[in-house]
């Protein structure tokens, strides 16, 4: 992790497109990807040599026995994304895997109320069953989290903000 300049998140910002929750994106080099992450969870995939990123921003684990499928699940939105991967002849086994968000927005004192560490387990489940290990990981905690995934490096610069957060900006 390495700190983050003054100024790189607004040059950054200048050229995002935002990601709301259940949305799912894929670009190249030129894209910079960003979103809001409170309990919800981001991956990004990044392929190094083609310079290709995915990202998805799940709201929760799995899709209920009455819902469709679609971006706000994370099994869904992983093979959303998979699928993609396919559409832009990317292979997946290539790709670098990263793991954001899951943080505790309401002190429950309850794991069952907690989402955000059900979404976090579910995206380490969903790598590893894709036979995937995250690279890097920046999971839990208070509070809320601003990501940007500049897709030209792979790079992910996240901005902590919210009640009780502690932790410095960084860079993974």
């Amino acid at each position: 992790m390495a700190p983050i300049k003054d100024g790189a998140l607004d040059r950054l910002a200048t050229r995002e497109t935002f990601l709301n929750p259940g949305d799912i994106a894929c670009g190249f080099h030129q894209e910079v990807f960003g979103t809001l992450l409170g309990s919800c969870v981001a991956i990004t995939l990044w392929h190094p040599r083609r310079r290709f990123g995915c990202i998805c921003h799940f709201v929760l684990a799995a899709v209920p026995p009455s819902g469709g499928a679609d971006g706000r699940y994370g099994t869904s939105a992983f093979a959303l994304m998979q699928r993609d991967l396919v559409r832009h002849g990317v292979q997946r086994r290539e790709c670098i895997a990263k793991i954001f968000g899951g943080g505790r927005m309401f002190n429950t004192g309850s794991m069952v109320q907690d989402v955000g560490a059900r979404n976090i387990d579910m995206a380490r489940r969903l790598l590893a069953d894709a036979g995937m290990v995250a690279a890097a990981e920046n999971v839990g905690g208070n509070g809320y989290r601003r990501l940007f995934f500049d897709v030209a490096s792979g790079d992910v610069w996240l901005k902590f903000d919210g009640v009780g957060t502690d932790q410095d900006d960084v860079l993974l």
